[in-house]
């Protein structure tokens, strides 16, 4: 997929999910057939947008981190990024939670591993000032310019930002290679440079499909989300204009037009028909609604949603779909412990220390339909006397109802459980 592609649909993905862009100014609706400035300038103004892709990407996220990756060190400086990997305060699980979600809309996020300019004197002094390697989240349409080595990882990379110069905030460019770092203007002015002499770009990537140029699972809700956004607001004209009912009097088509307001009446003698309102049918609104539901319904299929149409669907069929949502979120969770590793690896070399940081992410997923599960158990309990398949049932109900519990609860419902099969 071409680069000026991807940022696109990068952009449009990270629009849909934080309700910025066009869903702020009414710039993503699409003037209809008929429609003159002024009512479209009116309908923009009018807008607003249901942003029902973030619960959904939270959601899903969120089963991630129910439990928590296990990470393993035996560097005093390395504990420390993981307490604060961002210079921010931000704790790992923190920072990889945020980054995570990021990376989940778009299907690829960015990580900078950069370092403070100036180096301490001692290891004390390291540590007591934080002097240690530090995480910067980049958004990849930020990406100006770069290139792949054969291994796929960057040789060099070139992204916007902007700081304050003599109390001005400046639009600057970033470049970072295998060996050197530079800021540059807007006319490519080197305003600063230096050298980190890694052997390896400090940029990482993070690629649900394994290529930098590429989009992930859930980036084509983007387009949904958009086509959602302007039912919408078609549908909203729809009942601003046509819903209130128009009053009929029989009479001369030369008669001229009266004006009535739910503060005014109308008088009729006997000889006169009495005067009706007509409506608009209401076909149009009930087909546009029909329409919004299902696209709705099509976001929660592509981001695993199951918790709105699960009474409308046969078991097998959602069985499936639960396994297709436990699949996901293993590969997705392979994929950042892979990424986590690599950036670890830059952390590594920043501090000339051998990359001995275990992580491991829960990776085994058994996500489940409960209210289903519960009843399978109280039919099983007519069938078989087996304490042992009861506690274990019961036991993965439990976990999976129960999201992040902390270990020692979760450690002492069990117990219970085997205690009461015992009585």
């Amino acid at each position: 997929m071409e680069f000026e592609v991807c940022k696109r649909l990068w952009q449009d993905a990270d629009e849909a999910f934080l309700g910025s862009g066009g869903y702020l100014n009414g710039n993503n609706l699409v003037k209809y057939v008929r429609e003159d400035d002024a009512k479209f300038k009116d309908r923009q103004e009018l807008a607003y947008y249901t942003n029902i892709l973030v619960s959904k990407i939270n959601r899903y996220v969120g089963y991630i981190y129910k439990k928590l990756p296990i990470r393993t060190v035996n560097n005093n400086l390395l504990s420390q990024i993981l307490d604060n990997c961002d210079n921010k305060g931000s704790n790992i699980n923190v920072f990889m939670d945020e980054f995570s979600t990021r990376a989940k809309v778009r299907g690829v996020g960015l990580v900078l591993i950069d370092m403070s300019k100036e180096l301490p004197a001692n290891l004390k002094e390291q540590i007591d000032n934080r002097v240690l390697p530090y995480f910067v989240d980049i958004n990849p349409s930020r990406v100006t310019e770069y290139r792949l080595d054969k291994f796929g990882k960057f040789e060099y990379i070139k992204f916007s930002d902007s700081i304050y110069i003599d109390d001005e905030l400046t639009n600057i460019i970033r470049y970072y290679d295998t060996t050197s770092w530079n800021v540059q203007d807007e006319d490519n002015k080197i305003l600063e440079s230096g050298e980190h002499n890694l052997g390896i770009c400090p940029v990482v990537y993070f690629s649900e499909n394994g290529d930098f140029n590429s989009v992930g699972e859930f980036t084509q809700v983007a387009k949904l989300a958009k086509r959602h956004y302007n039912l919408h607001s078609e549908l909203d004209e729809i009942l601003r204009y046509q819903t209130f009912p128009i009053l009929t009097i029989q009479g001369d088509t030369e008669d001229s037009e009266i004006k009535v307001a739910n503060d005014s009446a109308i008088f009729y003698d006997r000889d006169m028909n009495r005067p009706e309102f007509i409506a608009p049918p209401s076909a149009p609104a009930e087909l546009y609604e029909s329409r919004i539901t299902a696209i709705e319904n099509q976001i929660s299929n592509i981001c695993y949603d199951l918790s709105t149409s699960q009474s409308k669907e046969s078991g097998i069929a959602l069985d499936i779909k639960f396994q297709g949502l436990n699949s996901s979120l293993s590969k997705f969770a392979t994929k950042l412990e892979d990424f986590e590793a690599r950036v670890f690896d830059v952390v590594c070399k920043y501090l000339a220390v051998n990359n001995e940081v275990e992580i491991n992410y829960p990776k085994t997923f058994s996500i489940i339909d409960i209210n289903k599960e519960i009843e399978i158990l109280s039919e099983m309990k007519d069938l078989i006397n087996s304490p042992t398949y009861f506690k274990q049932k019961a036991t993965q109900i439990i976990n999976n109802d129960l999201t992040n519990i902390e270990i020692d609860v979760f450690d002492e419902i069990v117990s219970e459980l085997e205690d009461e099969g015992k009585e």
